[in-house]
């Protein structure tokens, strides 16, 4: 199916070359060739960048190279506090049926981090990942967000102070020894919501 697509991509795009493909892959041209002929698989994430070279919406379904209905998780650029995996370049596969279960948010605003404090123990230990949706930025209803209060990128409980004008923000952590803070929204962002965790058992 992955020659499939790509063949008729060519065909419906006669002003795009392997050549330029290629360098958009950042690939050499016999690999394109080997694509079209299918005996190389498409990855997943060569599979996004050939949508935008082919000028196509990256909607996130069916990501040929990670398999049908398949989604790529990539990770986002932070500050200190969470380190995400755009070191190492690594983006996690997921089925499409395990997400769409659990969240409306499209692929592309669902991201991966790894924590790197150990304040929201034993909900969130250090090391584990977590997946927040970056669409949701919103603590109605109150949840755990990701962060960042311009020093770091954080990992803590939210929720709206009531009655406040302008409205604020109480931030709180599992740590008995951390002082919740109360801030205003002009005062920190609110990056996403975290909507689930990875643990080993």
């Amino acid at each position: 199916m992955d020659s499939q697509w790509l063949n008729k991509q060519f065909a419906q795009n006669p002003n795009r070359s392997k050549a330029g493909l290629a360098k958009a892959l950042s690939l050499q041209p016999p690999a394109i060739s080997k694509m079209l002929k299918g005996t190389r698989q498409i990855k997943a994430q060569e599979y996004i960048l050939m949508r935008e070279y082919f000028g196509l919406p990256n909607d996130g379904e069916r990501q040929l190279g990670a398999g049908a209905g398949s989604y790529t998780l990539k990770p986002l650029q932070t500050q200190a506090g969470l380190r995400d995996l755009a070191e190492s370049h690594e983006d996690w596969v997921m089925p499409a049926s395990l997400l769409s279960q659990r969240t409306k948010a499209a692929p592309d605003k669902i991201k991966v981090f790894q924590i790197q404090e150990n304040i929201m123990e034993p909900d969130f230990r250090y090391g584990e990942h977590v997946m927040v949706d970056l669409s949701d930025t919103s603590p109605t209803p109150p949840g755990v967000f990701i962060v960042s209060d311009g020093f770091g990128t954080l990992i803590r409980h939210c929720e709206y102070v009531a009655s406040s004008k302008p409205p604020e923000v109480r931030l709180s952590a599992n740590n008995p020894k951390f002082q919740p803070q109360i801030l205003r929204l002009t005062e920190f962002t609110l990056l996403g919501r975290v909507i689930a965790k990875f643990q080993w058992t």
